[in-house]
């Protein structure tokens, strides 16, 4: 089981750093798409909602980066926060569902518990 919450911790670091990426895609084009439309209230309106969008999906992702770093290190709350983010992440079809659903699998087992039990 060992292995499976490293493959867990890789693989949401990964997903982690993919979302921050997104979120700064995001962030740039509602920024530099709603200027381009030369339009005051586009402008303002695009940038805050890029901005807003930006945030949720940095926030969402910076918290699995840290919990992924964690859970390398068998730190019990870092589960905790993984069974969360993989919730959320059950709705993002088909690989957020593959891995979410993992995810929850590998760290709700017994195993894992008792893994989890003697680091903390």
């Amino acid at each position: 089981m060992r292995t499976h919450i490293k493959i867990v911790g890789l693989v949401n670091l990964l997903y982690s750093a993919l979302g921050m990426l997104v979120a700064a895609g995001v962030l740039f084009s509602g920024i530099f798409g709603s200027l381009a439309t030369f339009n005051p209230i586009i402008v303002i309106v695009g940038t805050v909602t890029g901005l807003l969008a930006a945030a949720v999906i940095g926030l969402f992702s910076l918290f699995g980066l840290i919990a992924g770093f964690a859970l390398l290190n068998h730190q019990q709350w870092a589960r905790y926060v993984i069974l969360a983010v993989s919730a959320f992440r059950l709705f993002k079809w088909p690989f957020g569902t593959a891995f979410g659903a993992y995810s929850i699998w590998v760290l709700t087992t017994e195993e894992t518990r008792q893994i989890f039990a003697l680091n903390s």
